[in-house]
């Protein structure tokens, strides 16, 4: 069988992913039964932005100062085609246990599991996967972690009978920002993995 070799000059190609979520909370347990992995169609929004305050000064006139303000970390979405017999419900009993949290048991959406002492964030693994590659998943080339996320919208595609699409599944998470990592410069080898604590 012919070998492959990978271009060090190639860049990651952006259809070749999968996620990993992992338990939360300083105890390493988290109240969010989520799977160990899980396939997405698409990730959108990973980008973090910082605020600029302008300041200015009497005597300089040719423009304001910058200075650097509040960073914060846009929310991600996560959107994949619903499936009859995946975990697919995980979305919806996540976000079943954030409201449940937040009133004080009672979500609103069918039963949810006692909230008490219950920690519904979780940490985010994005790894991006080598391509082309002969046989296996690839190496991991690039990873995104973001941490203590939990769920803030879920949401199903429309229904329309005149359509010919299929049924879409979104869930946009908030965190408290995000690590990235790439692998070393050689056609081979895989990005640094994080620790529990970033």
């Amino acid at each position: 069988m012919p070998t492959g070799h990978l271009l060090t000059s190639d860049p990651l190609r952006n259809f070749k992913f999968k996620v990993a979520f992992s338990r939360g909370g300083a105890n390493g347990t988290s109240g969010v039964e989520t799977p160990v992995n899980a396939g997405f169609m698409s990730i959108s929004g990973l980008s973090v932005n910082t605020d600029v305050i302008p300041y200015r000064e009497g005597g300089y006139s040719t423009s304001p100062h910058k200075l650097p303000g509040q960073t914060d970390f846009q929310p991600v979405t996560f959107s994949k085609g619903l499936v009859v017999g995946e975990d697919g419900g995980f979305m919806m009993r996540w976000m079943r246990t954030v409201m449940a949290v937040s009133s004080g048991g009672d979500s609103g959406l069918g039963s949810a599991p006692a909230t008490q002492g219950y920690d519904f964030r979780v940490d985010v693994e994005i790894m991006v996967l080598s391509h082309p590659v002969m046989e296996g998943d690839g190496d991991v080339r690039a990873r995104f972690k973001l941490y203590n996320a939990w769920p803030t919208t879920v949401s199903f595609s429309d229904l329309d009978a005149g359509s010919n699409q299929i049924i879409v599944n979104q869930m946009t998470l908030v965190h408290e920002g995000f690590g990235f990592s790439l692998a070393p410069n050689s056609p081979t080898g895989n990005a640094a993995e994080f620790s529990s604590s970033g």
